[in-house]
């Protein structure tokens, strides 16, 4: 198995306030999330970490989604809180995205850029499909 050599000089996607601030200006709300908007979530990190695990941008080769989310939903089926979980080969369960519920959405606070990258590249793309599906 060939090392595994980090990229240099990673260059941010955008700020994680950048991130946030992206949804907001989307017109996005808890209330706009369900179930199946969650899950299209899951599968665009799952890609967008595949290919930074590929372009050695994380700093692992093996940076994954785990299987554990948490959430929380109202009746009409929309989230209260949700967390998402990150795996890698020497740590389980670290946060990915947090969606708290004083309405603060947290993105891997744990991560350097190059780590956290692939989770900005995903929520952005998520937002713009969340936002072509409103009325």
């Amino acid at each position: 198995m060939a090392e595994y050599i980090r990229q240099k000089d990673i260059q941010p996607v955008c700020s994680t306030n950048e991130a946030r601030e992206y949804f907001s200006n989307c017109g996005l709300t808890y209330r706009d999330i369900n179930d199946g908007d969650i899950l299209s979530l899951v599968l665009m990190l799952n890609q967008e970490l595949k290919k930074a695990n590929k372009n050695r941008e994380t700093s692992t080769g093996n940076m994954r989604l785990s299987e554990k989310i948490n959430v929380k939903k109202r009746p009409d089926g929309s989230i209260i809180t949700c967390f998402l979980y990150m795996n890698s080969h020497y740590f389980t369960q670290r946060e990915c995205i947090s969606f708290n519920a004083d309405g603060f959405i947290g993105f891997a606070g744990w991560a350097d850029q190059g780590n956290t990258n692939p989770i900005l590249r995903a929520f952005l793309r998520w937002c713009d499909s969340l936002k072509e599906d409103q009325p």
